[in-house]
């Protein structure tokens, strides 16, 4: 199944960038993942790691493509069995600000799970450095 969410935001979308870009600020905007342990401080296409859900859930995952100057990028996570594919962006929002937005591929029940943190999470990055 392939799903799509997306928020807009008053974030300036290099800020938004670089809560994207810079592995260490992940935390700040998805409250879901408490903790990110990479071989890159930065996204680059094949850095490998592991985010830490909700405190308990170790989950690997892999850089798959980085676009900087397009604000996109893609990962790969695995949970045992289950697999999702992440293709995220930033872009300028024609009303101000920034849109953010996530397409995953995986299987419906996990997504359909899923989308209520996705949304929270995106909500949280296209408002980073606003102070809202």
């Amino acid at each position: 199944m392939k799903m799509t969410v997306t928020r807009t935001g008053p974030a300036r979308t290099s800020d938004a960038w670089e809560h994207y870009e810079r592995l260490d600020l992940w935390t700040a905007w998805a409250p879901h993942l408490t903790n990110v342990r990479a071989d890159s401080e930065t996204l680059l296409p094949g850095t490998e790691g592991t985010v830490r859900a909700l405190r308990v859930v170790p989950v690997p995952f892999r850089v798959l493509s980085v676009q900087a100057a397009q604000g996109r990028w893609s990962w790969r996570v695995r949970l045992g069995p289950l697999e999702l594919t992440l293709a995220h962006w930033v872009s300028p929002s024609s009303s101000g600000g920034t849109r953010a937005g996530v397409t995953v591929h995986g299987p419906a029940a996990v997504l359909v799970a899923y989308r209520p943190l996705m949304g929270w999470a995106l909500s949280r990055l296209v408002r980073v450095g606003t102070g809202r």
